[in-house]
């Protein structure tokens, strides 16, 4: 069932699926459009799950569900997870490479494998380099602990 981004309790349960690359409009369009008609008839065991969608930096598509009302179970999560390979093909995108790391330059978000982003940490990063920490669970997280200084954030782990 579908709602409002915006109107979903700070406890919902998100999901976050990073694009390598900046996504052109044409990509949002057609991931919004999926994401929508998907959430619409999302369920778990029968019962509607009430979620929503929101594409942040052009760049980042986030899932977001309110479990108060019926939490996703395994097969729920399986069924979004096959939509995001769906959309990954209708564009040749990659959405679900866990070793891309997400950081700011410049106010602008860039990626890079994470091989090569640790070998530039101590020449082009720091523990002060702005991540994005796409391992938070709650839409909450979105505002404190999403967008974080390496040094805060599971990155931490690439300084030794």
């Amino acid at each position: 069932m579908n709602c409002n981004f915006d109107d979903l309790a700070d406890n919902a349960r998100i999901w976050i699926f990073q694009s390598k690359n900046k996504l052109e409009e044409k990509e949002e369009a057609f991931i919004n459009q999926e994401l929508t008609e998907f959430t619409a008839s999302w369920q778990a065991h029968g019962n509607d799950l009430l979620a929503a969608h929101k594409i942040y930096h052009n760049r980042f598509v986030i899932v977001a569900l309110d479990e108060a009302s019926y939490q996703a179970t395994g097969c729920s999560i399986d069924k979004l997870t096959h939509l995001v390979l769906k959309m990954e093909k209708e564009f040749g995108l990659n959405l679900l490479d866990r070793m891309q790391i997400a950081f700011l330059e410049d106010e602008e978000v860039l990626s890079l494998p994470m091989s090569k982003f640790k070998a530039k940490i101590g020449s082009e990063f720091s523990k002060s380099t702005m991540v994005f920490n796409n391992m938070i669970e709650t839409k909450a997280d979105l505002f404190d602990k999403w967008n974080v200084e390496l040094k805060d954030s599971w990155h931490k782990q690439m300084l030794s």
